[in-house]
């Protein structure tokens, strides 16, 4: 460890510790609970460390932080490209496949629906993007304000000293299930992020017909049959789309694998 990591990580153990067999009460837990969430977000990888005090809310940051956790060694093959990684994206050949996979599904689509046309925003969702979501996203505020309740709850009746309260909440955080399911990923780990998911829109000239909404899965999506409709193009036309996105269910997103995955 670096020294000039210690002070640090010295001040957050002092926080947070309690005497053994203290049950404490929400106002003193919240702090803790805080203080071992930094922790957690140090050791499990620098740029989570770097992300977590941009979430709002404790109970986004800890929901946040339970997607890191579970993500485990492969966090760092999922997270968002940099700006340079971005840049060098566009134009590459992987990029330009991209746009043929998609332009052959847009073709089947527009060609079984006569005066529609398909969309897809060819921008890779930047970190910055994805933190705005994530903090702005109802679902995402509904599961961490549950998350925070029963994350005190838990803290509060976990005896022993910084160590064991540490593993404790990472332990917890790990085997919760969320409820709403966040219907956007935490930031850092979206597919977007690399342009491994595609957004597909239905338009009518200007009109959005069926967007990336999930207040419209039922009207527009399933009883209007674009759900449906979507899905026979996209798997008539490729076989490097994965999908549609079954939890939470997005009939419009879809992964995409630079390799066939699907047979004719």
């Amino acid at each position: 460890m670096q020294a000039a990591c210690r002070p640090l990580l010295l001040a957050l153990v002092t926080a947070v510790a309690l005497p053994a067999g203290a049950h404490a009460d929400e106002p003193a837990v919240m702090p803790r609970l805080e203080t071992l969430a930094a922790m957690l977000a140090q050791k499990t990888d620098a740029r989570v460390g770097d992300l977590l005090p941009r979430i709002e809310g404790l109970g986004g940051r800890l929901l946040a932080l339970r997607s890191y956790l579970r993500s485990g060694d492969r966090l760092a093959e999922r997270w968002s490209w940099t700006q340079e990684q971005i840049a060098a994206f566009e134009g590459s050949p992987e990029q330009q496949e991209l746009q043929a996979e998609i332009g052959r599904v847009r073709e089947v689509f527009e060609r079984a629906n006569p005066g529609y046309e398909l969309f897809v925003n060819p921008q890779v969702r930047s970190l910055d993007i994805q933190l705005a979501n994530w903090n702005r996203n109802e679902s995402v505020a509904a599961a961490s304000a549950r998350l925070l309740q029963d994350a005190v709850a838990h803290l509060g009746a976990v005896d022993g000293d910084t160590a064991t309260r540490e593993a404790s909440l990472a332990a917890f955080l790990k085997s919760y299930t969320p409820e709403p399911i966040p219907t956007v990923a935490a930031p850092g780990l979206s597919p977007h992020g690399q342009m491994r998911a595609i957004d597909f829109q239905v338009h009518r000239g200007a009109e959005i017909v069926a967007g990336p909404d999930t207040h419209t899965i039922d009207s527009l999506w399933d009883e209007g049959g674009w759900s449906a409709r979507l899905d026979s193009a996209v798997r008539e036309a490729s076989r490097k789309f994965i999908g549609p996105l079954a939890s939470p269910r997005e009939p419009w997103h879809y992964t995409y694998t630079p390799v066939a995955v699907a047979g004719p």
